[in-house]
């Protein structure tokens, strides 16, 4: 009689550790009450793009530069000088000496109409590199907001796996010692669960751990307090096909932000040189003067002056070929930027690729041979033709496939947000 009662509760222990969630593969809640949902990625990303102090700054040199280029190409300032001319000095003789004179002249500096479009342009050249330079930062921001969102789906996931083997594992340990007081089993087997239950104890805490840091790093994106709360991360956006770009054995980086910015620097080298090519060119300068000789007596002066080009092999054809070799290293450094992006593209499409395939793997295959598994396991130990060992090296499968597969999950979606942000606008589906 008291061996059909005991097999009894094994029977209905055993078949409360394979609930309907084991066959379906999907965590349940852990248990702890309905959590807070954290906010849509897009939400979070357009959070970031208004608060983020660094894209503000980028924003702040934008428009510095824009209001630097109202000073490209004007005049230098005038000069003004004052005059006193005294023949036969210490004597006075202004009125009765015509050398002797008092007044005051001007001078004005004038720009070629080159000199002036180069500087112009070289000013221009400046808004368009740090206008790219911000779009480098707006789009690292968001690329980031997305990877920490992805890291949360992925602690969360684990979460709530063990929240659901924590029961489990304690409807494994009562029928663990139901057997064990029946005589049928040793100690070792309550011994092995209780030691399971704690470790799982262990990684909750160490997920806590993670998921704070975690929280703090999106915090930070997006200008919040380290505290501020972030809900569970359910589900992540869906999955889409790549552009058409990515898949072509040379993908193009031309679109690509990183790749816009080293253009600019080339773009804004070359300006540079043409600037420095201008100051070739003669210098040109007017003036003029009014001064007094005394009485009624008058003198007006007007010159023209040009400068004098004695040193310009030791002074501006230096600075032409400094000029010049800053360019070649910008061009150097596109043509590097640009095989850096194509290689970046290459291996995130593969790795975009094969977690998606490996995802595929899990949810056709790996999770229904796994709980095909634990299922067959758990019938040969109740028949008494397998040991709990088995069960509980089972169990733990169970566990790791469900923390894996939100693994891959997480590191497609990040692939996918990072093979974005490299393609361009163009490249965004």
């Amino acid at each position: 009689m008291y061996a059909l009662l005991h097999r009894a509760v094994v029977l209905t222990c055993l078949a409360l550790v394979s609930p309907p969630a084991l066959a379906s593969g999907a965590p349940q809640s852990g248990g702890g009450g309905a959590q807070p949902t954290a906010p849509p990625v897009d939400a979070l990303v357009e959070r970031a793009l208004a608060r983020a102090p660094s894209l503000a700054a980028r924003h702040a040199r934008v428009d510095a530069a824009r209001a630097a280029i109202q000073a490209a190409g004007t005049l230098p300032n005038p000069t003004i000088e004052f005059e006193y001319r005294d023949f036969n000095f210490p004597r006075y003789t202004i009125g009765s000496e015509p050398m002797s004179m008092a007044g005051a002249s001007i001078r004005q500096d004038l720009l070629s109409k080159g000199r002036r479009a180069a500087q112009r342009q070289v000013a221009e050249a400046e808004i368009g590199q740090r206008r790219a330079e911000q779009d480098v930062v707006a789009t690292d921001l968001a690329t980031e907001v997305r990877v920490q969102y992805a890291r949360l789906f992925a602690l969360d996931r684990e979460r709530d796996t063990l929240a659901d083997a924590s029961q489990l594992v304690a409807m494994l340990e009562a029928t663990a010692a139901s057997r064990y007081a029946a005589g049928q089993s040793d100690q070792a087997s309550v011994l092995r669960v209780q030691l399971e239950q704690t470790q799982i104890g262990q990684r909750l805490i160490d997920i806590a751990t993670e998921r704070y840091g975690v929280q703090t790093a999106l915090n930070r994106l997006t200008n919040d307090p380290p505290d501020t709360p972030v809900g569970t991360v359910a589900a992540l956006p869906a999955d889409t096909p790549l552009p058409d770009t990515a898949a072509r054995p040379q993908p193009d980086a031309a679109g690509a932000r990183e790749v816009v910015v080293r253009q600019r620097d080339v773009d804004l080298a070359g300006r540079q040189v043409d600037a420095a090519r201008e100051e070739l060119r003669p210098s040109w300068s007017v003036g003029g003067g009014l001064y007094w000789q005394g009485g009624l007596d008058r003198t007006v002066v007007f010159n023209v002056g040009v400068d004098l080009p004695i040193r310009k092999d030791q002074k501006q054809r230096p600075l032409i070929a400094a000029a010049e070799q800053e360019l070649h290293a910008a061009q150097l450094d596109l043509q590097d930027s640009i095989a850096d992006v194509r290689a970046r593209i290459a291996r995130l499409t593969v790795e975009w690729r094969a977690a998606g395939q490996q995802i595929d793997r899990y949810r056709t295959a790996i999770l229904p041979q796994n709980s095909a598994a634990f299922d067959a396991t758990r019938s040969s130990y109740l028949a008494g033709r397998g040991d709990f060992a088995s069960v509980l090296e089972e169990f733990r499968r169970w566990i790791e496939v469900r923390i894996d597969l939100a693994s891959r999950e997480a590191d497609r979606y990040a692939a996918r947000a990072k093979l974005e942000a490299l393609m361009g606008p163009s490249g965004n589906s």
